[in-house]
């Protein structure tokens, strides 16, 4: 099999844009994202027309990460890294970083470093990661925002001259190519419109600055492992039941894997816009409201009101009903904007949320989730907006960070129930249970 980790120095180095050059490169790429981001496999997706699957070693395991990685085989493997190569949740060596990951998985590591501002110091860059962890396979550098290739020279000469990294090219600095963002994170890739030409312009300089021979040579490294579905015991075991899944640009953050186990498990699985579709598909038994920007979509939700009534009509003959994140902003009573204006919303939870203009540190994080003392999911909390008034105490699970720190999350009303955190069913098929049975 051929597969190789691209993992940045730094956050905000250029990851995704690398990334999106070196799956564009490739035919029949299998992509796949470091951690619990949902915007990056999105763009993934638009450049290699697969699936991208997120592999978080906490919120999944060793054995979910090595089952998803190696049972999701195409002709190549390109897994992009989060935010630094080492950056974790601690400073230890075995923290759910990258470079942990790339060692449990047996990949090499084509580091991407920044060419701004430096010339020779970037040997000592590129030296001090490798030498930080050994076992990490730090087998090649691109070097990303180089102004001319007499420069990329210069990096080249002295990177290959003080490690034995071997230097596999540059990416010219070009500002058109830039991505835009918002609050959490980048842009959706159906949001841009150029989207497709920036890609077909970067391939065409890729093509031309980067060692394209010496980047499959160092994927060839990696031997293919036979892997055991963790939940080969649990085939059909909910067959026949119908789950509508909300998928729109208002919901649109889901795990694959997930999607994938609930298919395993029997699930047929329908999806449908809450923003545009006037009810809910028939014969359901579940509704999945997953995570994105009702937010931005407020006012169109609040004034599609028969989409709105037909959730509340299936909450009221008994369908079960589970929101994450966003999927949760929208069960509850009403959202108010950060301008004061107010959109209701479904008034299953016994809430209404307050958007803000900055991430909600308190609750940011990988956490634990536990009922009647007892773990039964690991999840992830991204959010911008907070809990403005809580009508009706119903949260029946607590939340717990690595540190200790707690609080009461996931809402339930009867066959309803809904909170910030966003879950891995891979570690929460206690919790998936709960919601099912």
């Amino acid at each position: 099999m051929k597969a190789f980790m691209l993992a940045g120095t730094n956050s905000g180095i250029g990851k995704t844009t690398v990334s999106m050059g070196l799956m564009s490169l490739f035919d029949n790429v299998s992509p796949f994202k470091t951690g619990p981001d949902y915007i990056d496999p999105g763009f993934h997706q638009f450049v290699t027309g697969n699936r991208s699957y997120n592999l978080d070693l906490f919120m999944m395991g060793e054995e979910g990460v090595k089952y998803s990685f190696y049972s999701h085989q195409k002709d190549i493997s390109i897994i992009e890294g989060v935010m630094g190569l080492y950056d974790g949740v601690d400073n230890t060596l075995d923290n759910n970083s990258s470079a942990h990951l790339s060692r449990v998985l047996g990949v090499p590591v084509i580091l991407v470093v920044d060419g701004i501002g430096k010339s020779t110091s970037i040997a000592a860059q590129v030296l001090g990661y490798q030498m930080l962890d050994k076992r990490v396979n730090i087998a090649g550098v691109i070097i990303n925002k180089v102004s001319s290739e007499k420069t990329y020279g210069i990096f080249k000469e002295a990177i290959e001259k003080y490690t034995d990294v071997k230097c596999l090219g540059y990416v010219p600095k070009d500002d058109s190519l830039h991505i835009g963002s918002r609050h959490l994170g980048l842009l959706q890739a159906e949001e841009i419109g150029d989207l497709k030409s920036k890609i077909d312009r970067l391939k065409e300089n890729l093509y031309k600055t980067l060692d394209v021979e010496g980047i499959l040579e160092i994927a060839s490294q990696v031997e293919m492992k036979e892997v055991k579905n963790p939940f080969e015991d649990k085939k059909d075991m909910y067959k026949g039941m119908r789950m509508g899944i909300a998928k729109d640009s208002a919901f649109s953050f889901y795990y694959n894997d997930n999607i994938e186990l609930f298919n395993h498990l029997g699930i047929e699985t329908i999806f449908f816009s809450p923003v545009k579709d006037k009810k809910i598909p028939e014969n359901l038994d579940i509704l999945y409201f997953g995570g994105g920007y009702p937010e931005s979509f407020a006012k169109e939700i609040g004034e599609n009101q028969e989409m709105l009534n037909s959730i509340r009509e299936f909450a009221e003959n008994g369908g079960k009903i589970f929101g994450e994140c966003g999927g949760f902003m929208f069960l509850s009573k009403e959202i108010e904007m950060l301008d004061g204006t107010i959109y209701p919303m479904c008034n299953l939870v016994s809430c209404s949320v307050k958007m803000g203009n900055r991430l909600d540190i308190s609750r940011f994080g990988y956490i634990n989730i536990l009922k009647d003392g007892k773990g039964v999911a690991r999840g992830h909390e991204f959010h911008y907006s907070k809990i403005k008034e809580v009508l009706e105490e119903q949260r029946g699970y607590l939340a717990e960070k690595p540190n200790g720190k707690n609080w009461k999350c996931i809402f339930e009303n009867k066959n309803v129930k809904a909170g910030y955190p966003h879950i891995h069913f891979f570690t929460g098929f206690e919790l998936l249970k709960d919601i099912l049975d």
